[in-house]
């Protein structure tokens, strides 16, 4: 079956110069599957953001114009990313990681990020998932985090909330003492998990 899929997106690129995947491709693929695909496409092949990313591109161009055009102002090909990004959309994969912006200050977090003080959330966070409860602001943050990086515009799109509130309770938590906030893109590379 990988084969067959390789093979199919050989063509694709052939034809296009780039590789897409639907959501409801990346729905079917395996964690293993995704990193033949990476393997065997990796250092020639660039793919488009499937379309949920793409709408979501579509919200941050709306909310927050300064980080899009951080992104992707200058951008020959908007949208069109290295194929070792694709493991970011499999489903429990938090969408391509908004962690190298020049002029704007970034807000992407790994595990590593979270400090004791953090962790400590943790009982908390497990006693609420086992009631079914709500999470405040700052436990579904750490959630997030501790399952998969994620930046901070995928984390309001997906919880609806505004991104200036979000940057406020973040602040917050830096001075609590909960979590480590780098803004610099240098700071945050070798925590990249690409």
């Amino acid at each position: 079956m990988i084969e067959e899929i390789i093979s199919q997106k050989e063509t694709q690129l052939q034809e296009q110069g780039f590789i897409e995947f639907s959501d409801e491709e990346l729905a079917n693929y395996t964690k293993e599957m995704v990193e033949q695909i990476e393997e065997h496409f990796r250092g020639y092949a660039m793919m488009m953001l499937p379309e949920s990313e793409l709408e979501f591109f579509e919200w941050l161009k709306k909310e927050d114009r300064a980080v899009w055009d951080d992104l992707w102002k200058d951008e020959e090909n908007p949208y069109n990313v290295s194929i070792d990004f694709l493991h970011h959309f499999l489903e429990d994969g938090n969408g391509f990681p908004i962690c190298d912006l020049i002029d704007e200050e970034n807000y992407w977090f790994t595990a590593k990020h979270i400090k004791p003080k953090g962790l400590e959330q943790f009982d908390v966070i497990n006693e609420k998932i086992d009631r079914n409860q709500r999470f405040t602001f700052e436990e579904a943050l750490l959630f997030e985090i501790i399952k998969h990086s994620i930046d901070i515009w995928h984390f309001c799109y997906r919880y609806k909330m505004p991104i200036h509130v979000a940057k406020q309770k973040i602040m917050k938590m830096k001075s609590d003492d909960l979590l480590v906030h780098l803004t610099k893109r240098e700071d945050l590379v070798k925590y990249l998990d690409v």
